[in-house]
């Protein structure tokens, strides 16, 4: 083969392969919308004939050849479709509707964002008042409950003893729900008596369970381990009233156990005093 022949075929081999791979790489490349490439590919399907060569295509009527195909001449269909079909058919992507469904649950959900009640309580050893605070949004919250009590003296003189006890928590709700929620709390707690005056951390844990759209169950437990012993646990139900269901009538049981652990005296002293409870306040 001569040199201007061999250059020649060498000229057009590179040409091919450019082409061929220049090909390749629009085919896939991954900047190209998924439109364009659509539009690309059926406009190179309606301009290729049955050759493979491209040419412009021109109709065919009965008249342009003896024993030729009849061809359909509507009108094909444009793509991609026109703004109306987009419209028709919205697309909702998976997680707006997870974020709607959870803002539809905290609007709908029962447990009451702040919550103020006066309380009242009975015990076997004298009887006690207290004031329970509450904020609380979709997870966390703030509890503040405070009783001032007055017990009779042990000895029998009739003489009375006053001992105040506070807890001051944060809450962190790890189970909600439109019935109800389990929160975990923390904190501090607050104890004076006649002689001492207490602080220690405490932790808790609080619950309440819808059981019709107006009554709920409410449970708490309190302890605190060191430097004194505290423990409060109660339950009872929640009545919500009123208009708009602000007002709520609470009910139920109350434990308090107190333990100085021998501070005082080097004798320990422990006062255990359950009683009913009663509380009517505002719940928001």
């Amino acid at each position: 083969m001569s040199s201007p022949l061999r250059t020649l075929s060498c000229a057009l081999l590179a040409g091919a392969l450019l082409v061929s791979a220049s090909a390749e790489a629009r085919f896939g490349k991954s900047s190209t919308s998924s439109d364009e490439a659509s539009d690309s590919r059926t406009h190179d399907a309606s301009a290729v004939g049955s050759s493979g060569v491209v040419h412009d295509a021109s109709p065919v009527t009965e008249d342009s050849g003896s024993g030729g195909d009849v061809h359909d001449d509507s009108p094909v269909e444009p793509y991609p479709p026109p703004q109306d079909y987009e419209s028709a058919y919205t697309y909702v992507s998976p997680r707006h509707s997870r974020a709607s469904w959870h803002e539809n649950e905290f609007a709908s959900r029962r447990h009451r964002n702040f919550t103020l009640g006066l309380e009242a309580q009975v015990m076997r050893e004298g009887a006690g008042v207290g004031l329970h605070l509450g904020l609380e949004g979709e997870r966390f919250g703030a509890f503040v409950r405070a009783s001032a009590l007055s017990l009779r003296a042990e000895d029998g003189s009739g003489v009375t003893e006053d001992i105040s006890v506070t807890g001051l928590h944060l809450s962190m709700a790890v189970l909600k729900g439109r019935m109800g929620r389990v929160r975990l709390e923390g904190g501090l707690s607050i104890a004076k008596a006649a002689d001492v005056t207490f602080i220690g951390p405490s932790v808790g844990l609080s619950s309440e369970l819808y059981l019709v759209s107006s009554l709920a169950l409410e449970a708490r437990v309190q302890l605190t381990p060191w430097p004194y012993r505290q423990f409060d646990a109660a339950g009872g139900l929640a009545w919500y009233f009123g208009d708009s269901r602000l007002l709520a009538l609470r009910g139920g049981m109350r434990m308090l156990v107190l333990n100085d652990a021998g501070y005082v005296d080097g004798v320990v002293h422990q006062d255990v005093l359950p009683g009913p409870y009663l509380s009517f306040g505002l719940a928001i």
